[in-house]
């Protein structure tokens, strides 16, 4: 199921916190033999620290991160996935700005699940962001036709195997 080398996908898996974009990020980037970048690796300190806090980033906190997030997609001339929340259209207007050819996948859960998520890998990795700010995700989260909807129901294999098929 790999993709063809001269294939320069470039997929923002997109979702609130512990909606499962890195898990299924890192699958569909082996089956698109492509590049995995987590949009996490690049908040700034002072923005972790807010969330780990318990609050939530602004759009102006998110400003600098979305654009570096851009730009690094943008120099990227290889297939690359990013694991970013994108939950305003206004945030993924600002990446296509920056890097022409995204495409935006967003992940979908039941919102108990995600929560059950959130609070095993506090525990597992000490995570920085806390359930507390799931509600304030789901509140943010804007869903439009610029994004392909997926629910994460299943192994990732599955789930990512439904995003290849789609993108």
């Amino acid at each position: 199921m790999q993709s063809t080398p001269t294939d320069s996908k470039k997929v923002i898996v997109a979702g609130v916190s512990g909606s499962g974009k890195t898990t299924i990020g890192l699958e569909l980037a082996r089956m698109l033999d492509a590049e995995f970048l987590d949009g996490d690796d690049y908040h700034r300190p002072e923005s972790v620290a807010k969330m780990a806090g318990g609050e939530a980033l602004t759009d102006e906190d998110r400003a600098g991160w979305l654009t570096e997030l851009g730009e690094t997609m943008s120099n990227r001339h290889c297939p690359t996935v990013l694991a970013c929340s994108a939950l305003k259209k206004i945030y993924r207007d600002r990446l296509r700005e920056l890097c022409d050819g995204l495409s935006f996948v967003l992940l979908t859960a039941d919102t108990a699940e995600i929560r059950e998520r959130m609070k095993e890998r506090g525990k597992d990795d000490g995570h920085f962001m806390p359930p507390a700010l799931l509600d304030s995700q789901l509140a943010t989260l804007e869903t439009g036709d610029d994004m392909i909807v997926v629910e994460n129901v299943g192994p990732p294999e599955e789930v990512a195997a439904r995003i290849f098929k789609l993108i």
